[in-house]
C-alpha cells in the first residue's frame, strides 16, 4: 500500500514538473526545453510504430516509420497548447500516426489495386445496408462481390493496410459517450463554416459507429481508445488475431461507405 502511495506521489510530481516545463517552453521557445520534451515523449512514437507495424507489409521499415514518427512528434510539441484540456499524448499520437501514414502514401506503399478493392467492399456494404435496411451478413456481402465467404474474409485482411487511418473527432465531441473518438482541436478549420462542417462530420461519425454491431464497436474501442494490439484484442474478445483484423477492416469500410459524402473532404480523419 505504501509503495502504491509512493508511486502516485512520484507520478504527481512528474506531472507538475512537466506542466512547468511546458509553460516555460511556450513562454521562452527554448531549444533546450523543446529537446527535453521531445526526448520525454519518444515513447509515444514507439507505441504508435509498434501498433501500426502489426498490420503493415513486411517490407515496410520500422526504422523509417520511427524516424518519420519523430518528425510528427516534433510538430506536436511545437503546436500543442498546454492551456487546452487535451492530453498531449493523445494529440501527439494522432500527429505521429498522420506523419507516418502520409509518408507511406507518398511512397505508394499500398498498391492501387488494394485501395480499389477496399472501395468495392465499402460500396457493396453501403448498397446492401440501404437495400436491406439492416446490417448485411458476410454471406450477403460476399455474394454481392461474387466471392465465397472465405475469399471475402481473406480480402478484408488484405485491404486492412489501406485503411489504417486514425479515428478522431472535434474538441467539442462527447468522448465520454463514445470513447473511441479522441478529442483534439482542429488546427486546419479557419472559418465558422469549416468548423460547422467538421462538427457535422463528427456527429455523423458518432452515429455511424453506434449503429455498428457490438463486436465491431468493441474492436474499434479497444484498438483506437485502449491502444491494444490485434493479438491483445483477440485475447479479450476470444477470437484469433486474423479475425480481429477482418472485423476491424469491415467496421472501417462500413463507416467509409456510410460517410462517403464526407470522405473526400475528411479523408485524413477516417
Amino acid at each position: 500500500m505504501d509503495k502504491d502511495k509512493e508511486k502516485e506521489k512520484e507520478k504527481a510530481a512528474e506531472r507538475i514538473r512537466l506542466t512547468k516545463k511546458w509553460k516555460e517552453y511556450k513562454k521562452t521557445d527554448s531549444e533546450e526545453l523543446r529537446d527535453e520534451l521531445i526526448t520525454h515523449y519518444l515513447f509515444v512514437v514507439k507505441q504508435v510504430v509498434r501498433r501500426l507495424a502489426s498490420g503493415l507489409p513486411k517490407h515496410v521499415s520500422m526504422e523509417d516509420m520511427y524516424s518519420t514518427g519523430v518528425v510528427g512528434l516534433m510538430k506536436a510539441v511545437d503546436r500543442f497548447d498546454p492551456e487546452m484540456k487535451n492530453k498531449f499524448e493523445t494529440y501527439a499520437s494522432l500527429l505521429v500516426k498522420g506523419a507516418i501514414i502520409d509518408e507511406m502514401r507518398a511512397l505508394d506503399w499500398v498498391p492501387r489495386s488494394v485501395h480499389q478493392k477496399a472501395a468495392l467492399v465499402a460500396q457493396a456494404q453501403k448498397e446492401l445496408q440501404e437495400e436491406l435496411d439492416r446490417e448485411p451478413t458476410d454471406d450477403e456481402v460476399a455474394k454481392k462481390l461474387g466471392l465465397s465467404v472465405d475469399s471475402y474474409q481473406s480480402l478484408l485482411t488484405k485491404v486492412r493496410p489501406a485503411i489504417l487511418i486514425p479515428l478522431n473527432s472535434t474538441e467539442d465531441s462527447d468522448s465520454e459517450n463514445l470513447p473511441v473518438l479522441e478529442r483534439i482541436p482542429d488546427h486546419k478549420a479557419k472559418t465558422s463554416f469549416e468548423i460547422a462542417d467538421r462538427n457535422e462530420f463528427a456527429t455523423l461519425l458518432e452515429e455511424a459507429i453506434l449503429e455498428l454491431p457490438e463486436k465491431e464497436r468493441m474492436v474499434l474501442v479497444l484498438y483506437y481508445y485502449e491502444n491494444l494490439m490485434l493479438k491483445e484484442i483477440g485475447e479479450v474478445t476470444g477470437v484469433s488475431e486474423s479475425r480481429v483484423s477482418q472485423i476491424h477492416a469491415k467496421a472501417i469500410l462500413k463507416l467509409r461507405g456510410r460517410l462517403s459524402s464526407f470522405i473526400k473532404e475528411y479523408a485524413n480523419y477516417l
